[in-house]
């Protein structure tokens, strides 16, 4: 399943043990779930990774920024996004969108984003974190 995880969920998947960022994270580093990425997303998520204040949580899980960002190199979908002119409150969410226009378009759009103010964008369904792991991640096995 290709799908398109929000930097919030991919952050609060490391910095938790439990929870469904947690649970999609696994999934990830499982080979389960395939992340849809652009140069864009992957920049973002390496920029909020490094950041000074978020060390002391991965060190406590165990887990460097370095390794995830390694892994998902390797088992992301790099995709060069399409240009979408739909509007959306903040403007740093449009990689996002603009993923979910490429062809074929991903299966979910995860993200605990308030931002994200309609259920679908380019068609795909955008879902919570927690939703994704009850309803779809679930079932899957």
């Amino acid at each position: 399943m290709r799908v398109i995880v929000d930097t919030n969920v991919l952050v609060s998947g490391l910095i938790s043990e439990a929870g469904p960022p947690a649970r999609i994270v696994d999934a990830i580093l499982r080979g389960e779930l395939v992340p849809v990425m652009s140069a864009a997303t992957y920049a973002e998520l390496k920029d909020v990774l490094l950041r000074p204040r978020l060390t002391t949580f991965f060190r406590r899980k165990g887990v460097t920024p370095q390794r995830l960002l390694a892994e998902l190199e390797q088992v992301a979908q790099f995709v060069k996004p399409k240009t979408v002119q739909v509007a959306i409150r903040d403007e740093k969410d449009r990689p996002f969108l603009e993923l979910a226009a490429t062809n074929p378009a991903p299966d979910f759009i995860i993200t605990g984003d308030k931002d994200f103010e309609r259920g679908r964008y380019a068609g795909v369904p955008v879902i919570s974190a927690s939703l994704f792991v009850t309803a779809v991640l679930r079932q899957n096995r």
